[in-house]
């Protein structure tokens, strides 16, 4: 039989994680997003990590540095506004959590191979589902010391303990007597007493049986959520020491494909991509003139295949980071033809690459910025990086190592959307854009219903380009429109509990305010349409498509 994990203050895991699973409840429940998020991911953290602290757990540095992406990005949940910024915190703070739970107490996270991230995740989604159970058959407290004496007292004691025991049934048998007797009096002394009924009703006011359903609703997903708590906790503290990293030589590696099959894979793709690459240089990198010689427009060209040149980038990386890994190479011949083919096809895939920035460029040119293209923007050069790293891996020969770098790309992709502030760098080009064209054939328009679709975290440079006297004064015009719809169509005014605060939220609300004087001569009004929002610009009326915070 497997030995039981001892704990001293056993108790202390299952009831952090009923408290957490009450805090979820308080925070959220019909409450808007706000930093509610952070402190729910902090009490979720401190309700497992002050239990090992208190029973002087050893946890090794490694897994306190999961802590700091757990933070950041849970705190970057009340800071930015955009939702797939939001999104993507929430996931990031999800997954640097489950990766700190499953190498809680073995800290070999950065060496986890692919298949031990796999596996890792399966054990820990299972014991979700049934450590909860697990905790309370696998652990038990700790024993107190005791004498001789003190043991034979024990036992001595057996027929005490059984009266005391029968004392307290004897307690609980007068407690069920009195309740029937109890309520029947106070109901006639109630009636009896007008002032004395009314606080004795008082005492239920809380209670609605029209709320039962909701109750019921409420105390089973605390009771869930606590559960997963539990099974969590208890997989960090005796499950993840079995999880450690077996470190092995790339001579132990299980070969799967020989050398002549991935040169041939390699040699193919290699042949296939200097093809492109050579008609992008006899046009695509010539010029915009170029283009139009082959029968395109400067705007027709832009339109195309970015996407999926860098869907080609992503696929090609991930076919030369496999069959590195699988390609037996006995000889040194071997090894120089493996590498050196897969290099010359990372660098040409690292220029199919520049060639999907060019185009990308050519459409932000033509068309101007929108979410998905700035994603996209960010995403190009963060997946150079990546090409950069696996040959940096290949020529070092520590491929091994690519989880362990694809973790550290995902968390800096993540960290550099949040800086750069999604919708307000999309309000600095576009107006940029408005103000200075790129080229004179593309429309150089304001899209005053785009900007309107943004996020609160569009309001500060809108306002800042707002108060720029040296913009023209129709550009301002428009921009003033665009703040208008935000300062109308977002009831910025309700007031929220404090556990919605929302820095994002809290600076528009602040900024709007100020300009609430020049923005009053804006006319924002609601169609027909319940969700239609309109506001007029120089006498023409534009879109206010503002989504509801």
């Amino acid at each position: 039989m497997e030995p039981k994990f001892i704990l001293k203050y056993r108790n202390l895991l299952w009831l952090f994680a009923i408290l957490t699973g009450l805090a979820f409840d308080q925070l959220f429940w019909q409450k808007p997003g706000g930093i509610s998020f952070f402190i729910f991911i902090l009490l979720a953290v401190l309700g497992g990590l002050i239990p090992m602290w208190v029973e002087n757990i050893t946890i090794p540095w490694t897994s306190y540095l999961l802590l700091l992406p757990v933070l950041i990005f849970s705190a970057f949940t009340f800071i930015r506004a955009e939702p797939m910024t939001t999104l993507m915190n929430g996931l990031l703070t999800v997954g640097s959590l489950i990766l700190l739970t499953i190498s809680l107490r073995n800290g070999d996270w950065a060496r986890y191979d692919f298949k031990d991230h796999v596996l890792n995740l399966l054990k820990f989604i299972l014991n979700c589902l049934i450590g909860g159970v697990a905790f309370f058959l696998k652990t038990q407290p700790k024993p107190n010391q005791q004498t001789d004496s003190q043991d034979r007292a024990r036992k001595e004691g057996k027929n005490q303990d059984g009266a005391k025991r029968q004392t307290r049934m004897a307690y609980m048998r007068g407690v069920l007597l009195a309740l029937p007797i109890v309520i029947l009096l106070a109901l006639l002394l109630a009636s009896a007493d007008p002032v004395f009924g009314s606080r004795i009703l008082g005492i239920f006011d809380w209670f609605s049986f029209e709320d039962i359903g909701e109750l019921i609703f409420r105390l089973t997903y605390i009771l869930i959520l606590a559960y997963l708590l539990l099974g969590a906790y208890f997989f960090g503290l005796v499950k993840s020491p079995e999880l450690n990293h077996k470190s092995q030589d790339d001579s132990q590696d299980k070969f799967f494909i020989g050398t002549i099959e991935t040169s041939v894979v390699f040699g193919a793709l290699n042949l296939l991509f200097l093809g492109f690459v050579i008609i992008q240089f006899t046009y695509l990198f010539g010029g915009d003139q170029n283009i139009s010689i082959e029968g395109f427009t400067y705007a027709e060209y832009a339109r195309r295949g970015f996407f999926e040149l860098v869907a080609v980038a992503v696929i090609s990386g991930l076919i030369f980071s496999v069959l590195s890994r699988v390609t037996e190479r006995k000889t040194p011949i071997q090894k120089w033809m493996v590498s050196g083919l897969g290099l010359t096809l990372l660098a040409l895939v690292g220029i199919i690459l520049v060639s999907a920035y060019t185009r990308l460029t050519l459409y932000e040119d033509a068309y101007g910025f929108t979410r998905l293209r700035t994603f996209t923007h960010v995403f190009i050069f963060w997946t150079g990086g990546m090409l950069a790293a696996l040959a940096f891996l290949e020529v070092t020969q520590k491929m091994k190592r690519l989880p362990f770098v694809l973790i550290l790309m995902l968390m800096a992709f993540g960290l550099t959307i949040n800086i750069l502030n999604v919708d307000g760098f999309i309000v600095k080009q576009n107006v940029q854009r408005a103000v200075n064209p790129p080229t004179e054939d593309v429309d150089n328009q304001l899209d005053v219903a785009y900007l309107s679709e943004l996020s609160l975290d569009s309001v500060p440079p809108l306002s800042s380009n707002f108060k720029d006297e040296s913009l023209p004064e129709d550009l301002r015009q428009k921009i003033g429109g665009v703040l208008a719809c935000q300062f109308t169509a977002r009831d910025l005014t309700e007031k929220t509990p404090w556990t919605s605060w929302h820095f994002a939220r809290s600076q528009a609300f602040t900024q709007l305010q100020d300009l609430e004087d020049e923005l009053s001569g804006y006319r924002v009004y609601q169609s027909e349409d319940p969700w239609g929002w309109f506001v007029d610009i120089n006498g023409d009326s534009f879109p206010c498509n503002a989504p509801w915070d």
